[in-house]
């Protein structure tokens, strides 16, 4: 998902060290968005592997104190997005393709399941306006609209907001987040299909038919995996 990072995420700049015990459910908060704004930054490109990260510079640009972006930064040298070199500092971390292929082995052992869950219990009014959007794309036919990468993203996150399972759509969550390192900007040959193929797979949810909505989503995923690994033959 690609977002303008010229623009502040909150409303405050503010150094923040010892905080009353009122103000750090706020500052929680502000971790959460502070990880999704740095996130967008590495699947967007902005930030590359190897690239230091600055966190003064990154606090200025995104509009946030330090103490969220720390929490935020922390998750995600967690979640092997960032790691640390000799000198203790922080890098953005090469995802592998191997660790990509696995993603993608995990992802095609759980999403089915979840969008069988899912079918029928996604209200039709969300179900249509993410139909639109997805035929949009297709009659615009624009292979560099970032939309692309965002309805992906809301589309999956539908499935897991109603398969009626937190922990379930939590561990695909952070498995996606693997997956998304290599963006469908890589993959420019996936945009047709990757449509026709999330229609299919809205049209089984929109049914109700739980079989049907695994079994697109699956071949969906098998589609990615062979579409990445045609892509590392022809480097």
């Amino acid at each position: 998902m690609t977002k303008k990072t010229n623009l502040a995420y909150s409303e405050s700049a503010v150094e923040t060290e010892a905080l009353p015990d009122d103000e750090l459910p706020k500052e929680r908060a502000l971790g959460n968005v502070a990880y999704e704004a740095v996130l967008d930054l590495l699947v967007s490109g902005e930030l590359h592997p190897g690239d230091p990260i600055q966190e003064r510079a990154l606090a200025v640009q995104l509009g946030f104190s330090r103490t969220p972006l720390r929490e935020a930064l922390h998750r995600l040298e967690g979640e092997r997005l960032l790691e640390r070199g000799a000198n203790s500092r922080l890098f953005v971390r090469q995802v592998t393709v191997q660790e990509i292929l696995e993603a993608l082995h995990v992802r095609r052992l759980l999403e089915p399941d979840a969008a069988a869950r899912a079918a029928g219990q996604i209200p039709k009014a969300e179900l249509a306006r993410l139909r639109q959007r997805v035929e949009e794309l297709l009659e615009h036919n624009e292979p560099g609209n970032p939309e692309h990468q965002v309805l992906d993203a809301d589309l999956h996150g539908v499935i897991c907001k109603y398969c009626d399972n937190e922990m379930l759509a939590g561990i695909i969550a952070e498995v996606r987040r693997k997956t998304r390192m290599f963006s469908l900007k890589r993959l420019d040959r996936r945009l047709g299909p990757v449509c026709h193929e999330h229609l299919d797979m809205l049209s089984a949810l929109e049914r109700g038919d739980a079989a049907e909505a695994a079994a697109r989503t699956a071949e969906h995923i098998d589609n990615i995996r062979a579409s990445i690994l045609e892509k590392l033959a022809r480097w």
